[in-house]
């Protein structure tokens, strides 16, 4: 088997494991069908992710690292700047978990949930609890800085996530909802945003 490139192979392999998780389930995915359809060797497929819950955990820590890009130089020195990475933070949140392959994962998530807590788990670890310490963080900064007045951070963070998203995610689950357009998500980040900093703003 000729050896790919490490980003090709890398995809291949994401990619396969995609597909036959959303066929059979967490449970009924092995490593040895993944590495088929990949067209890897098991032992490339151990070599680059460990294992098959390695393969979703580097999935959706990617996922959650673009969302924080907004945050990883965000300037919480005034609050122009604190608005900035909220409003950023925001849409990226937005475009990553209303995208079609996150919505799948989360609603196969549900649906195994009464079976298994596997998937549930690595969601929860590399995605929300992620991203709800980088928001924290940042509020924390905020409030240090003089820019966010007293509160607790964490509370903040879960009005800022609520404002955000409200039902949408639910709905797209359910398929009764389109995913927003570019022009909604920015609006409802920079609702979400403004609302924020008018409760908290210093």
């Amino acid at each position: 088997m000729a050896k790919q490139p490490e980003s090709d192979r890398r995809n291949c392999i994401v990619g396969a494991a995609f597909a036959v998780l959303m066929e059979r389930g967490y449970a009924g995915t092995s490593t040895l069908e993944i590495a088929r359809r990949a067209r890897v060797s098991k032992r490339e497929l151990y070599a680059e992710f460990g294992s098959k819950s390695g393969i979703l955990e580097a999935v959706i820590a990617a996922t959650a690292a673009r969302m924080q890009v907004p945050l990883t130089a965000a300037d919480v020195a005034d609050r122009r700047g604190l608005a900035a990475a909220l409003k950023g933070y925001g849409e990226a949140s937005l475009n990553e978990l209303t995208s079609p392959h996150v919505v799948a994962i989360n609603r196969l998530a549900a649906a195994e949930a009464g079976r298994s807590r596997d998937l549930g788990e690595i969601l929860d670890r590399q995605g929300r609890e992620s991203n709800r310490k980088a928001l924290i963080t940042l509020m924390s900064k905020a409030q240090a800085a003089g820019v966010l007045g007293p509160g607790d951070p964490e509370l903040m963070a879960g009005q800022y996530f609520s404002l955000l998203f409200g039902d949408t995610l639910l709905r797209l689950m359910l398929g009764v909802a389109k995913r927003p357009t570019a022009k909604e998500i920015e609006r409802r980040a920079a609702l979400a945003t403004d609302t924020v900093l008018r409760l908290y703003g210093a």
